[in-house]
């Protein structure tokens, strides 16, 4: 039998330390699916990049730029992350959700290891 516990689930809690490190492993790494996210869910098409300056377990804030523009959008989870594999749940299916309403093909990185 396997009898997990909602904390095992939803992986290690959510301190600062670990939240840094996510921010920069998304801003090295899911630049694009970044664009995506805030595209899909805001009026910023105009945007061509895209990087994280806030995450917390309740949403993520994106800034988005192009040559001469400079915004900001707050994306709030539908539910809070209770742990970092719950928050990875959350921003993969955010991804997902948003590459699919832009008619972006799946990232090439998309799978459950990563």
């Amino acid at each position: 039998m396997n009898h997990q516990t909602t904390g095992d689930r939803d992986g290690a809690p959510l301190k600062e330390k670990l939240l840094a490190s996510i921010t920069r492993h998304l801003n090295q790494d899911h630049m694009e699916d970044l664009l995506a996210c805030a595209q899909a869910n805001a009026s910023v098409d105009w945007a061509e990049q895209a990087k994280v300056i806030h995450l917390d377990a309740a949403g993520i804030t994106i800034e988005v730029s192009n040559h001469q523009n400079i915004q900001s959008v707050h994306l709030e989870f539908p539910a809070p992350a209770k742990g970092v594999l719950s928050l990875k749940r959350l921003t993969t299916t955010m991804v997902t959700e948003s590459r699919a309403k832009l008619g972006w093909p799946k990232a090439a990185n998309e799978h459950t290891d990563d």
